[in-house]
């Protein structure tokens, strides 16, 4: 067996233990669910957030964050395992986990573009991850990707109603110039392919005056920022040092089946004396 097979076991078998032993260190110990949640019974709320890969002090603040705002599904982007486990411990009564490690395609090994969707409301219907390049149905990296990039999705069905949409999440790479204008390109066409509505969300790593923003959104895809009765406007990386000026690289896009759009907001919280990311969580509220 090589360094490298080793080290990937030990990393299996240290993530297993991480899920067996996570629930005795503050499963169901944070606050109140939906203390800032939509009062709007209309609408759903989508939600896309870096939580950063590492920083694991912040392994409460995290999920208290999700539980607070409450959610109907939120892409997460930087998933490592440790983060999927945690975040699975805390809200697994509430949520549902959907994603697989972008190294390895299993869930919890690695970093994953994973969707959380509320189960108490929701059905999945059904749902998949792809790898952003030339052979998206296997464990690969693209073009001139520094990273490994994927892109998983999910169809959800409203238990009461019937209704149904498509939440698709990704993050593009930041080095790889090719790689990120082929990726959208799959997640765009993706998006495409849904006769029913959609939201896409992600970090893509680039801003509203790069041309990949208007290849995004110059198909059937509208940013929720534009066109939300609600709505704000700034950055949303800050790297921990807060503040509102700049571009997002942060989006959640609809199509065209998605009736209006709420609000939208920049969520600029801190929890404690740190905020909660180095990326501002980033909400729609959309009526179906």
């Amino acid at each position: 067996m090589s360094f490298k097979e080793i080290l990937a076991y030990a990393k299996k078998i240290a993530c297993a233990l991480f899920a067996l032993i996570i629930p005795f260190l503050g499963f169901d110990s944070i606050g109140q669910y939906g203390s800032k949640a939509s009062e709007d019974s209309e609408t759903v709320r989508v939600m896309s957030f870096n939580v950063r890969n590492g920083e694991y002090d912040r392994g409460k603040n995290v999920p208290q964050f999700i539980a607070d705002y409450m959610p109907d599904s939120v892409g997460l982007q930087e998933c490592e395992g440790t983060w999927y486990m945690t975040l699975e411990a805390y809200l697994r009564k509430s949520y549902g986990f959907v994603g697989t490690g972008r190294l390895t395609g299993v869930k919890y090994i690695g970093e994953a573009t994973a969707i959380m969707y509320r189960k108490d409301k929701f059905k999945l219907v059904d749902s998949g991850t792809f790898w952003l390049s030339e052979t998206p149905d296997k464990v690969s990296i693209g073009w001139d990707a520094k990273h490994h990039r994927t892109c998983t999705w999910v169809v959800l069905e409203n238990k009461e109603t019937g209704e149904q949409y498509a939440h698709i999440n990704t993050h593009l790479d930041h080095k790889g110039a090719q790689a990120r204008t082929n990726g959208l390109t799959l997640v765009t066409d993706l998006a495409a392919s849904f006769d029913i509505p959609v939201v896409v969300t992600g970090d893509f790593n680039f801003g509203k005056s790069d041309p990949l923003y208007t290849q995004l959104v110059s198909g059937d895809l509208t940013d929720t920022q534009e066109v939300s009765e609600k709505t704000m406007s700034g950055k949303t990386y800050h790297g921990y040092s807060g503040g509102e000026e700049g571009e997002p690289i942060d989006f959640i896009c609809i199509n065209g089946k998605v009736e209006a759009v709420k609000e939208y907001r920049i969520v600029r919280d801190m929890y404690g004396d740190t905020y909660i990311s180095d990326h501002y969580p980033i909400f729609a509220d959309i009526v179906l």
